[in-house]
């Protein structure tokens, strides 16, 4: 094969790659780029108890118990990408941008341009329940939490637990956020996912961290009824681009070099 041909190949393979890797996205999530509705919503928009968000058929809602007695008392808002400080309004600070609501470089396309936080933005939220409103039973389920970071002695941890009623099926502990940068969640994703239970009814989430101020939660992307947690947590596309590059210009510097070999 002529070097030429081959390194036309390699360009629209590289194309195909990148398209296919900057358009990523699931079948199934909830994502929040539109209301229950349908339709786009507006920064800090209420989500109310009562708004029913469907997925493969599945309807869930969303909504705060803020001191833990069982009972949702106060209601989700639609939190703009790069809102800048608002007032204190935004959903999480990062090391990024301007910092407000600012993904990580490469992690842009999963966050998108609306996620879901607490009505009082950067205060103790109590536990955060997902319902389902469901006829058929619900054995699996992810969903994301953004920007787990902070200081040794300023941690972040969420605790997930999926329930059937009153009764656990499963809990999974995020990591610890103790530091920022690039090594850290700093601006990304965590993803939880649930498998293989008998009913999930129910999905709570609460804040175990360190942290006794500026706490927030930035949740985006649930699936209802499947686990994609291991699609979400997958190297970031940056580095996979790096490595798919790479090895595209060896075996294009090798094929060359076959080539002019064979010529000669």
């Amino acid at each position: 094969m002529k070097p030429s041909i081959l390194i036309k190949i390699v360009n629209i393979v590289f194309v195909i790659f990148i398209f296919a890797f900057s358009c990523r996205s699931f079948a199934g999530l909830i994502d929040f780029e539109t209301t229950a509705s349908g339709e786009t919503p507006v920064d800090n928009a209420i989500i109310a108890v009562d708004d029913y968000f469907t997925a493969d058929g599945t309807s869930v809602s969303f909504g705060f118990d803020t001191n833990k007695d069982g009972v949702i008392d106060s209601y989700s808002v639609f939190e703009k990408i790069k809102g800048g400080k608002e007032g204190g309004n935004s959903g999480f600070m990062s090391s990024y941008g301007n910092r407000y609501d600012e993904a990580a470089t490469g992690s842009e396309a999963l966050l998108g341009d609306f996620f879901l936080r607490q009505k009082s933005a950067y205060k103790p939220f109590g536990t955060f329940h997902i319902l389902y409103h469901s006829i058929n039973p619900v054995t699996s389920a992810s969903g994301e939490i953004w920007d787990i970071d902070g200081r040794k002695n300023n941690t972040e941890q969420f605790f997930v637990e999926a329930f059937n009623g009153a009764d656990s099926l499963a809990s999974i502990l995020s990591p610890l956020g103790n530091s920022y940068g690039k090594n850290s969640l700093d601006g990304k994703p965590w993803a939880f996912g649930f498998n293989n239970l008998s009913d999930i009814t129910r999905i709570e989430i609460s804040f175990i961290g360190s942290k006794k101020n500026g706490i927030g939660l930035a949740f985006n992307n649930f699936s209802p009824i499947k686990d994609v947690s291991l699609q979400s947590n997958l190297i970031p596309e940056p580095t996979i681009l790096a490595i798919f590059s790479f090895g595209i210009i060896l075996l294009s510097s090798h094929r060359s070099k076959k080539a002019l070999t064979l010529i000669r």
